[in-house]
């Protein structure tokens, strides 16, 4: 019995002292199979980059809605000059640079598309005056030369005059003037705003108004009340009226042409 339990112990020592064997990849094998990952990676990552290299230009498409004929061909023009590379590695920043350059763009979404390739979408600038003879400016008092100079010195448009610089203040200046005057049926046709800081104004009926740089709204705003009360009667007679005094003005009357038969004084 004694020797019975001896031997059980006896294989348990045996099995507790022999551990068991498991299967460990040799750390050569490993450092290889480590190599040979990251060699193709740096392979996928080398062959990528030349494919990108070796890409054709990506193909420039203009959008034309919302374009003139003639603002589209000056824009695809400026874009047919540019130097593009391929799809994924052309500056879109640079291309949207030199649309913005352009003086009568207002806003440009420069995007890729699988099909088109890169495309541009240019919003025009919206002239709603003349500025001088030779540029046009839109309601935000941006000054800008069109694509087609046809478009120069439109005759439904008021003329604004100045220096480049005081373009937003003109503009500001005039629609202004449009809402005070526009319940006598008075619209801006002139304004010129000269190195002085006098302000010249020409209105649609004839009558011209010049104003000084002090106080200029409310001598304005003066004027408009009395040509709409005191004044109305007389509004068709008056030539010109000049505001640049501290205590009033003076008015300038139109001469009634002289009756058939009368000599004119």
């Amino acid at each position: 019995m004694t020797q019975t339990v001896n031997d059980i112990a006896d294989l348990m020592s045996d099995k507790t002292s022999h551990p068991k064997s498991n299967l460990q990849i040799p750390s050569m094998l490993r450092y290889f199979f480590t190599v040979l990952v990251l060699g193709l990676l740096v392979l996928i990552l080398v062959m990528g980059g030349k494919a990108l290299r070796d890409a054709p230009p990506a193909a420039i498409h203009v959008d034309d809605r919302g374009l003139t004929v003639a603002q589209y061909r000056v824009l695809q023009q400026v874009m047919n000059q540019q130097s593009v590379s391929s799809f994924f590695t052309s500056d879109l920043q640079a291309l949207r640079d030199i649309s913005t350059g352009l003086a009568w763009v207002d806003q440009v979404s420069i995007s890729r598309d699988w099909q088109q390739g890169i495309v541009v979408k240019a919003l025009p600038k919206q002239a709603v005056a003349n500025f001088g003879t030779e540029r046009l400016v839109d309601a935000k008092g941006a000054v800008f030369v069109p694509a087609d100079s046809r478009e120069l010195t439109q005759e439904q448009f008021a003329t604004l005059q100045g220096d480049i610089a005081q373009a937003p203040v003109i503009m500001q200046q005039m629609q202004q003037v449009n809402d005070w005057y526009a319940p006598l049926d008075m619209q801006v046709e002139d304004i010129i705003l000269s190195p002085r800081m006098t302000w010249l104004i020409r209105f649609d009926n004839g009558l011209r108004v010049i104003v000084d740089n002090e106080n200029t709204a409310q001598k304005l705003l003066n004027l408009s009340q009395l040509l709409g009360n005191q004044l109305s009667n007389r509004r068709d007679e008056m030539q010109s009226v000049d505001l640049r005094y501290k205590n009033g003005f003076t008015i300038a009357w139109n001469l009634a042409p002289p009756k058939d038969g009368e000599t004119p004084p």
